[in-house]
């Protein structure tokens, strides 16, 4: 009896400590201080996935030239996510074939 409720507990213990792994491989790393340099006058409006694609308008409303790059919460290649330098009043849309279902645009980031 004692030595079953020691399995079970080492059984549990080891799936919670599993899943954590799993979760910390597909979790979205921490957003980086460069983050946080993306001015807010830099706007996006993402696009729902349209034929297996997702789509992310990006626009520099800024006063100057802007250097940023979108991020996902996973997608197939990451290669096709390119950073892209944005002068005053331009716009750029950015489409990704994503990794998994209602994956999530996460933000920007500077580049």
């Amino acid at each position: 009896m004692v030595l079953a409720k020691i399995k079970r507990k080492a059984a549990v213990a080891t799936a919670v400590a599993v899943s954590g792994m799993t979760l910390a491989a597909i979790s979205p790393a921490p957003a980086s201080a460069a983050a946080a340099s993306v001015p807010s006058c830099v706007t996006t409006i993402v696009m729902p996935e349209v034929f297996g694609s997702m789509g992310v308008a990006i626009t520099n409303n800024c006063e100057s030239v802007q250097r940023v790059k979108p991020t996902f919460q996973s997608v197939i290649d990451s290669s096709q996510i390119r950073c892209d330098t944005l002068q005053p009043g331009q716009e750029v849309t950015q489409w990704v074939r994503p990794a998994a279902p209602f994956n999530k645009f996460l933000g920007l980031v500077s580049c």
